[in-house]
């Protein structure tokens, strides 16, 4: 059983993870949009974690359900403590094409979609499916943001990470 708590832990780590990709990303790649990109996206995965640390449980738990919480959210960090799916480091430091950099961001969110959904296969108390669904809604509206950016091409995206 996953509880609202471990849905809010597991979700800030990918997205913490994410950031840190992406930071190291933009500071090491040589074209400015791209490096815009992975920046506001670090962005966008920093708000993230810090709307995920919000969400709550509204069902009091026993002495037994949070120590097996306890452990459960010990283990499922530890599954997804170093894990950024589709992010490669060193292929995100390569890329010097603006499509290919849109690319990547979208897989990254793609995958993380389907991560979720498989949780959400496994979540029986209410609460957390309501905020498993409202992270998956956040996670395809970044797709969608990023198609959007990918249409309007590399010179209406500079400056991303300053708005």
């Amino acid at each position: 059983m996953f509880t609202v708590a471990d849905i809010r832990e597991i979700a800030i780590q990918i997205e913490k993870n994410g950031e840190e990709a992406y930071r190291q990303a933009a500071a090491s790649v040589k074209d400015s949009a791209v490096s815009e990109i992975f920046l506001w996206m670090a962005e966008e995965e920093n708000r993230h974690a810090t709307w995920f640390a919000s969400f709550a449980s509204s069902e009091p738990l026993s002495e037994d359900q949070l120590e097996l919480e306890r452990m459960g959210r010990q283990l499922l960090q530890e599954m997804v403590a170093d894990q950024t799916f589709s992010l490669d480091s060193e292929m995100m430091i390569d890329t010097a094409d603006f499509d290919e950099a849109i690319a990547q961001a979208q897989s990254f969110e793609d995958d993380t979609v389907m991560f979720y959904e498989f949780l959400l296969s496994l979540v029986s108390e209410e609460d957390a499916k309501k905020q498993l669904e409202t992270i998956i809604l956040e996670e395809r509206r970044h797709m969608e943001q990023l198609g959007e950016m990918r249409d309007a091409g590399p010179e209406a995206c500079r400056n991303l990470a300053l708005v």
